[in-house]
């Protein structure tokens, strides 16, 4: 049993338990990577606020945003997830695209003193299986569009 305050080395310590292959954010505290689920890879955004050093949030979001016409339906299945989860909430959002909106998953936790790192890893482990869970279950019409040719192109 290992007792960590809430940091940047708690958060990378997870992380590399788990073998992920992340990137820091621009602040102290701020972690991405991609987890390679089915049917669509997933985002996954482990940060400690900057506004409030003892919360931590997990967010995870598809890759793509979807088509503004299934909006409706991806919130309808929003509601009925966070109806019956009390864990990971679920919000459908616009994007800067009108055509698109972008869903989230997230979850967050106050962590005043300090933490006990299982019960840390467990809580993003939960936390991550409950929005894959969610992902999955996404009707195959709601898909992100493929782009046949990439709208910008790499630069190098």
């Amino acid at each position: 049993m290992t007792i960590e305050v809430l940091s940047a080395d708690l958060i990378e310590r997870y992380l590399c338990t788990r073998g992920s292959r992340y990137f820091r954010g621009q602040h102290d505290g701020e972690y991405f990577y991609v987890a390679n689920t089915r049917p669509r890879r997933l985002h996954v955004h482990l940060g400690i606020s900057r506004w409030h050093r003892d919360e931590f949030t997990i967010q995870v979001t598809p890759g793509c945003f979807f088509p503004a016409a299934v909006e409706t339906d991806l919130a309808r299945l929003a509601e009925c997830w966070n109806e019956q989860h009390d864990d990971v909430v679920v919000t459908v959002r616009g994007s800067s695209d009108p055509q698109r909106v972008g869903v989230v998953a997230r979850n967050s936790r106050k962590i005043r003193e300090s933490v006990d790192f299982d019960d840390f890893a467990i809580f993003v482990d939960h936390t991550i299986a409950a929005a894959i869970e969610f992902f999955a279950e996404l009707a195959p019409g709601t898909d992100c569009p493929v782009v046949a040719a990439p709208l910008v192109l790499d630069a190098g």
